[in-house]
């Protein structure tokens, strides 16, 4: 029998992240259109001081804004799905409590964290006059959740190495 007392809180989080990467899809079908217009507004408000009044510059900065929004609706259900298939895994392989925690919280945090990386510098980016700029304003928020969602990946195939080759070694000696 599975237990899921210990993954608990990481596929919450998975499913959080789903659902917010869903809920974004859902307002580009609905909004696409003002949410656009707001990212134009930033960049015509930053226009004299970011853009030194060249629209062109702007409109490269706003395009690309808008393929970081679709990056945030991709990356935070792709990465809530594996969060979710990493938590099931390591609860049906009965790794140890501490570690079910670890690697399904980590998944988690980092699913939803990174989709929101994404989601901000896309909104910053028009304001600040550069993509570059609204990333590295941010970026610690893509180290840490990316750095999580890699550990708890980590964690996973270390132990499935361990235990699919060490301690199974371990056995067939005695």
């Amino acid at each position: 029998m599975i237990i899921f007392t210990h993954i608990k809180y990481g596929v919450l989080v998975a499913v959080i992240a789903i659902l917010y990467g869903g809920l974004m899809g859902l307002s580009f079908g609905c909004c696409e259109e003002d949410i656009k217009r707001t990212l134009n507004s930033s960049a015509q408000e930053a226009m004299a001081d970011k853009y030194e009044g060249d629209q062109a510059k702007a409109d490269k900065v706003v395009k690309k804004s808008w393929v970081y929004m679709k990056r945030a609706h991709l990356h935070s259900q792709t990465m809530g799905v594996i969060s979710i298939a990493f938590s099931f895994l390591v609860a049906w392989l009965a790794y140890p409590a501490k570690a079910q925690l670890a690697i399904s919280l980590l998944s988690g945090l980092g699913s939803l964290g990174y989709g929101f990386f994404w989601m901000l510098s896309g909104y910053l980016a028009p304001g600040m006059g550069s993509t570059g700029a609204a990333k590295e304003s941010v970026g610690l928020i893509a180290q840490a959740s990316g750095g999580a969602f890699f550990v708890s990946g980590l964690l996973l195939f270390s132990i499935l190495v361990y235990r699919m080759f060490v301690t199974k070694n371990l056995t067939e000696n005695n």
